[in-house]
């Protein structure tokens, strides 16, 4: 089993497919859409949009999660004046 595991993991392609993509962006959505109900913030047209491409493009570049977070919601924050 254990063989058949590291074959799989070997064989993955090491880039995200689209369909990888996607579901980032859809978690990424649901989760800033949920802080900002958090804070009683009704978003700006794009500000969700915005935010979640900022974090693929960040995690594709080699950042890791808790800094792309950190990156995208300080651009949001200057860019949508929250």
């Amino acid at each position: 089993m254990r063989a058949l595991l590291a074959v799989g993991l070997l064989s993955a392609p090491l880039a995200a497919s689209a369909s990888d993509n996607s579901l980032i962006t859809q978690f990424c959505r649901t989760a800033v859409k949920a802080e900002l109900q958090r804070a009683g913030t009704v978003p700006p047209e794009g500000m969700v949009d915005d935010t979640c491409r900022c974090f693929l493009a960040e995690v594709q570049n080699g950042a890791g999660i808790q800094t792309a977070q950190a990156t995208c919601k300080a651009k949001a924050a200057e860019t949508y004046s929250l």
